[in-house]
């Protein structure tokens, strides 16, 4: 090895243990007690404003909610299915109703530049306000059905997790405040809600009666009955919440083999919703002079919409009936 190389090297081994000395020397000072003190003291300063910081966000947002309920409640009647509306959505109902509502009449308005609708004047403006105005509630009870799925599928974890909590000793309010922050939507956010109210001080019966509006849900009644009588006697909490989660789970096992047991009928639904187009197509297909009459002509038209209605009526009744309610 060359005089230079072994300079290369001895320098290159002299920085590297000048490099493992600092790391020692600078671990060793803060092992010292003092150091440990003022780092402790800078990780708790750094946690307390980020718990004010938390907690004067979700005052602003408590404000903010209790502001919109007053300005609901004073609506009256059309306050209440804002909120309802809100509530089945999940925060995007109005504006799923909106969106359909404005698909539904464009396509109408599509459809009378296009000359498919039926020729009779008298007849045009109810189709045409008619079906979006079906269509809306068809959306609305396709929220309404999800919601309640989804929040039933939810509320017995919920529950377990208040019993658990319970049994620490945190208070139900905590309690309510913190399903709202773990549990996804929608009952992460009834439970958001309730909390809020709860943090600027309203009382916990008319916080449970209006979030009981709200769902319009027995299970959850249930569970707004045992909070408050709770309160009210001081009994265990843990068990009559226990046996309520054990009930809805009853419940919903039970909905689970009923869906199973009218998978026949709905499946009946979907083949006749789908063969009156398989048929068209296939005669349209062999024959499409004689079909386009149902397009160019007033009675076509006429007869294609008259289809269309009984069509919509008979799969809603076959659904009406294969969907048992449990």
């Amino acid at each position: 090895m060359s005089p230079e190389n072994k300079v290369a090297l001895i320098a290159f081994l002299a920085f590297v243990l000048a490099g493992l000395f600092i790391l020692t020397l600078l671990q060793v000072l803060e092992q010292r007690p003092g150091s440990r003190l003022r780092m402790r003291l800078r990780n708790a300063l750094s946690t307390g404003q980020s718990d004010r910081d938390r907690m004067r966000a979700e005052h602003e947002r408590a404000q903010v909610n209790a502001r919109r309920r007053l300005r609901r409640r004073a609506m009256g009647p059309l306050g209440y299915h804002l909120n309802r509306l809100e509530t089945i959505g999940s925060g995007h109902g109005q504006r799923i109703l909106v969106a359909v509502g404005l698909i539904t009449a464009t396509l109408m308005a599509a459809a009378l530049l296009i000359d498919l609708l039926p020729n009779p004047i008298w007849l045009r403006l109810p189709i045409m306000l008619a079906v979006p105005i079906l269509s809306m509630a068809y959306a609305y009870h396709r929220m309404v059905a999800r919601f309640q799925k989804k929040f039933l599928e939810q509320l017995p974890e919920a529950m377990d997790f208040i019993v658990r909590a319970s049994q620490a000793g945190v208070p139900p309010n905590h309690a309510l405040r913190t399903v709202g922050e773990q549990y996804p939507r929608p009952l992460g956010l009834e439970f958001r809600r309730m909390g809020d109210s709860l943090l600027l001080g309203n009382d916990l019966q008319d916080v449970l009666d209006d979030a009981a509006l709200r769902v319009n849900l027995p299970d959850f009644s249930f569970f707004s009955v045992c909070l408050l009588l709770q309160r009210e006697t001081g009994g265990p909490l843990s068990e009559a919440l226990e046996n309520l989660s054990a009930i809805i789970r009853a419940r919903r096992d039970l909905r689970s083999k009923t869906r199973a047991l009218t998978a026949e009928g709905r499946l009946s639904s979907l083949a006749m919703s789908i063969m009156p187009f398989i048929l068209f197509g296939v005669t349209y297909a062999l024959n499409p002079e004689n079909m386009q009459i149902m397009f160019t002509t007033d009675t076509g038209r006429l007869l294609l919409w008259i289809a269309a209605g009984m069509l919509a009526i008979g799969l809603l009744m076959i659904r009406k009936i294969a969907n048992m309610k449990v």
